[in-house]
């Protein structure tokens, strides 16, 4: 997978207009302001069972990766998340998700 593919996945995961509900400010209306030409950074999965593995960053809460969550895409279980940075380009993973909209709630 590169980032033109994780970016249609996004397009197609916004085109099926899933509510959502996030506490982080994050709104339908707002929602492409957060939005970031998806990259890929190493995430721990924190489930005491994986190693760490390169996931994509699609959207970013902050100006930064540093200031907030991140949400990230999993090609390896075809799920969405959201995650926090440890340090540089290594992060952890705080919830796994079945589509970005319940990424975005579970923020």
């Amino acid at each position: 997978m590169n980032a033109r593919d994780i970016k249609q996945m996004v397009q197609q995961e916004l085109a099926s207009n899933e509510p959502f509900n996030s506490s982080h400010g994050i709104t339908r209306q707002n929602l492409h302001e957060f939005l970031v030409e998806p990259f890929s950074v190493r995430i721990d999965p924190d489930d005491t069972k994986s190693p760490p593995r390169e996931m994509w960053v699609v959207l970013q809460e902050g100006q930064t990766p540093a200031d907030g969550y991140v949400v990230v895409y999993d090609p390896a279980t075809q799920s969405w998340g959201f995650a926090e940075q440890v340090s540089g380009r290594d992060y952890t993973l705080v919830c796994r998700a079945d589509s970005l909209a319940t990424a975005l709630s579970s923020m």
